[in-house]
Parts: C-alpha cells; structure tokens; sequence
C-alpha cells in the first residue's frame, strides 16, 4: 500500500468490508462478471424492471452527515419495498456509530434500468408497427 508517495504502483488486497469517510476516486472500477463464476442464467423480467422504473423515484435531499450537502439518489428504503426474488441483490446495509443502515449497491440498478429500457423499446416497436 503507497500513499502519497512514490512509488505508488502498489496494490491493495482487502478481504473483507472497507469503510471510507471520503469520496473513492478511481479511473477504472470494474466488478467480476465472468460467466465461469456464474451459473443458472435467466433473462431479468423486462415488466419486472420496467414496474420497479416505475415504482421507485430517484429523490433530491440533504445528507445530514454531509453537512447538509444537496445530493440526487435513492432512498434505500423505497427499494427495499419493491424488491423481492434474485433483485434482492441492490440491498445491502452498513453501519456508523449509531447502528446499522441501509445500503444499496447503485451498479446492480443498472441492469434494472437496461432491462426498461428493453421493455419501453419493445413497445415503442410495437405503437409503431400498429401505425405503418
């Protein structure tokens, strides 16, 4: 581990959490998603993503943590309501010196925003086959 000095071509392995009470800054941030280290493949439900699009809004607010910072995002809560089955997976918790909180994994919503898209694509094709 290097930091702010040089060399700085040092790598750092964690096994387990880390907890950071600044922003994380990185060129690349890539997660495994190797087929080798998955197995039973399903396609998501275009009409389940397209109801969580739906169900869930993204909110402004104020984090009090942040000195009252204005920010853009979710409430984890609100996806916790929607969420069931192998969607799960957005959920997750943290902790800060008042107990555990709520967390979600903003990457795992992506494949819920493709899967809409999808879905709004799909009946767009369809209204204007109806219509040529």
């Amino acid at each position: 581990l290097s930091i702010c000095c040089s060399p700085s071509n040092y790598q750092l392995d964690c096994n387990g959490a880390g907890r950071f009470s600044s922003f994380c800054s990185a060129s690349n941030y890539i997660t495994t998603s190797d087929q080798r280290i998955k197995t039973d493949f399903e396609f998501a439900d275009p009409a389940e993503c397209l109801r969580l699009v739906s169900a869930v809004k993204p909110r402004t607010y104020k984090r009090i943590d942040m000195n009252l910072a204005p920010r853009v995002g979710y409430v984890a809560q609100d996806w916790g309501r929607e969420l069931s089955g192998g969607y799960r997976c957005i959920m997750g918790e943290s902790a800060d010196e008042s107990g555990p909180l709520l967390a979600i994994d903003y990457s795992r919503i992506v494949p819920v925003l493709h899967g809409a898209l999808l879905a709004a694509l799909a009946r767009i094709e369809e209204l204007e086959s109806r219509v040529q």
